[in-house]
């Protein structure tokens, strides 16, 4: 059946259609208007993704009045009530480009007069504007061709490359089959297409032809082969196709299938507590789908049964009833929400209805509703019948419910504070009226807490032979004494292809404390690792402890590998220790705006892990100090120690150190004493 014949006919149901609705249904009019019922026939290839205007103006001779304006036929008026008089729809599906590599353009527009006190079928026959063209390489073409081909489809009547590259000529270009759309401007009628190729053996191809009279909604199909009967040439076969193949037709029109609520107003919103509401859904044609969408899920009611929904077809027509009680919002989160009802028949006809409901039940949290360094959460919830206590419940990965008493506010909202809310867990939470839970279970999944970057120890470069711990060009946030070593050509810290067991990546740190002398003359340097940076004023140097962090939670622990030995002091200028070495691995969660910065040639500013429980600025650390050597791969887990009289302060910068010789500050230590540091991570 060819597209003219199909609308013939649509325009024929249309026409007794529009009698039937008269018979059914009182149309209201204001004096002087009639009314329209509007249908659109369209290619079944369009899809819902693509953009559908419908326009409608008024006309006076050659002058157009827009006067209706919208984005789906939905959205249209069943019927449409206008004012006695002359008017154009015109319905546009896609953007009216010149040229497009994957949209294309429909447009079709229906002059009509609306009578006063009648109503009017109108239906508009959007099709293809666009003229398509397709490019074919035949497999030959890759085969023989070295990569590189194309070929130039240009509106002109010759091949002008500079003007392509500048855009004063439209094009397509395509280096492999495909096709493209071409919107014609006025007073262009040609396609000039170019093919460039290099052949291995006979070098450059070039191959071109013009298409003369070029028309809208056809397609040209440019065929490319390498011939078999002239060796190193290219035979080009250029089919003009001047009937684009027609499909079958999925012809929308109105009128759609209807919904209207059992003594009830649907424009005014609902509420989920309370008596059933039923509404009333019918059509002209079979009906084939009714769903109920809500909160993101679909519910097929023709295919499947759900609790607090019945739906009930009336014997002999296309008319349904269906009831939703109370039991169906367990699937709504509270909340003024909406609930669409989808209705589609066999005719193409299609309706979305929205319809608003106050639901009873806790509401969704976001991101902002908590913070998971002090772990609190602010939980909301509507309440329509609050007949005793008002709490809200919630528990984490399954575990015990813990409840809180919610605060009524204005309009029905109350609201409550969580406690211990942290980071990468599943959340779930509930409103509980009178000891009884209400509404729907809702889920939050938290995000993972913050990690230190490269702590899995894998990011590593060489800058003028000093090694550091980061990426090249990236920016630093572990660092080494390197630089200072590198005066005496020695390397205190490096790369190391021994991991922890199990590890996934491919290196670890590798601290080596030594004496580190330039013609005799040195001192000894600690191998160490840290969160910070370092520079080095004569033999001496300052590390400036800590860098900024966001932490997005509060971690519960510090977590690391590592294996290290602890050889017996022979270096001591300092005399601050004799007898074994000491390692060392802290983390220090601090409030400051600034590094703390420690002098080795200024002991004041020197402190031991004990100073951190009085130190300022504190918030919260671990360490672990050891002169026993531990020459195994080992996991650490450290517990992270929170001080009381920081609670209330939100943390800035993080601080994180390593080292085999603890006492490196004061040149003591063991040129025996060695490290690996593997995986070092926040615990939530």
């Amino acid at each position: 059946m060819t597209m003219k014949k199909i609308l013939a006919l649509v325009g024929a149901v249309l026409l007794v259609a529009s009698c039937t609705k008269d018979m059914e249904q009182r149309v209201e009019m204001a004096t002087g208007e009639g009314a329209m019922r509007l249908g659109v026939a369209m290619q079944s290839e369009v899809t819902d993704a693509q953009e559908l205007v419908i326009k409608i103006y008024k006309t006076d001779g050659e002058t157009e009045t827009l006067v209706r304006r919208y984005t789906s036929l939905n959205d249209v008026k069943e019927p449409l009530a206008l004012l006695a008089g002359d008017y154009v729809a015109k319905v546009q599906v896609g953007h009216k480009r010149v040229v497009s590599l994957d949209e294309k353009f429909y447009y079709g527009e229906t002059p009509f007069t609306v009578v006063a006190g009648e109503v009017e079928a109108v239906t508009v026959d959007c099709t293809l504007q666009s003229t398509v063209v397709s490019v074919q390489y035949d497999a030959s073409v890759a085969e023989k061709l070295d990569a590189g081909f194309f070929t130039t489809i240009a509106i002109d009547d010759k091949y002008d490359a500079e003007a392509i590259k500048t855009g004063d000529v439209h094009s397509l270009t395509f280096a492999e089959s495909g096709e493209g759309y071409v919107m014609m401007p006025e007073g262009e009628t040609s396609l000039f297409w170019h093919f460039e190729g290099k052949h291995q053996e006979n070098g450059d191809i070039v191959k071109e032809a013009v298409i003369a009279d070029v028309k809208p909604a056809t397609k040209y199909t440019i065929k490319l082969k390498f011939s078999k009967d002239a060796p190193g040439g290219i035979y080009i076969e250029a089919t003009v196709d001047e009937t684009v193949e027609e499909k079958d037709d999925n012809i929308s029109f109105s009128p759609d299938p209807t919904i209207l609520g059992v003594g009830f107003d649907m424009s005014e919103e609902q509420v989920s507590t309370g008596a059933a509401r039923q509404y009333k859904v019918s059509a002209l044609a079979t009906i084939n789908a009714i769903d109920i969408i809500a909160d993101g899920v679909e519910f097929d009611l023709m295919n499947e049964t759900y609790d607090g929904v019945t739906i009930v077809k009336s014997e002999g027509t296309e008319e349904y009833t269906i009831t939703i009680s109370e039991e169906f919002f367990l699937n709504v989160a509270g909340g003024h929400n909406v609930i669409t009802f989808h209705i589609e028949d066999v005719d193409g006809g299609k309706l979305n209805k929205e319809v608003a409901y106050n639901v009873q039940g806790v509401m969704p949290i976001s991101t902002t509703d908590y913070d998971l360094w002090f772990g609190n959460v602010a939980f909301k919830a509507n309440v329509i019948d609050a007949t005793g206590t008002v709490k809200i419940a919630y528990r984490a990965n399954g575990g015990a419910w813990t409840t809180v008493d919610a605060t009524e506010g204005a309009n029905g909202l109350y609201t409550a504070t969580g406690s211990n809310f942290a980071a990468e867990k599943n959340y779930e939470y509930k409103l509980v009226v009178n000891d009884t839970d209400s509404g729907k279970i809702l889920a939050h999944t938290t995000a993972a807490g913050a990690q230190i970057p490269n702590g899995d120890m894998e990011a590593w470069s060489t800058s003028n032979d000093v090694i550091y711990p980061y990426a090249s060009g990236a920016s630093p946030f572990w660092l080494t004494g390197n630089d200072g070593a590198k005066m005496a050509g020695a390397t205190l810290t490096e790369s190391s292809t021994d991991v922890r067991p199990g590890s996934t990546g491919q290196y670890s740190a590798h601290l080596k404390s030594q004496f580190a002398s330039v013609m005799g003359i040195g001192k000894f340097a600690a191998g160490n690792l840290f969160v910070g940076t370092f520079s080095m004023s004569g033999l001496d140097g300052t590390v400036n402890f800590g860098r900024n962090f966001n932490f997005t939670a509060k971690p519960k622990a510090f977590t690391f590998w590592m294996k290290h030995n602890e050889g017996t002091i022979n270096q001591n200028s300092g005399k601050p220790a004799s007898g074994p070495d000491m390692c060392t691995a802290n983390i220090i969660i601090t409030s400051w705006t600034e590094p703390y910065a420690v002098n080795t040639k200024d002991q004041s500013t020197f402190f031991k892990m004990e100073d951190l429980a009085t130190m300022d600025g504190v918030i919260g650390y671990a360490y672990h100090q050891t002169t026993t050597s531990n020459t195994e791969w080992t996991e650490y887990t450290l517990d992270i120690v929170y001080r009381e009289d920081m609670k209330n302060v939100k943390p800035t910068m993080l601080v994180v150190s390593f080292t085999p010789s603890g006492y490196g500050d004061y040149f003591c230590g063991s040129t025996e004493s060695w490290m690996y540091v593997d995986d070092v991570r926040l615990t939530y």
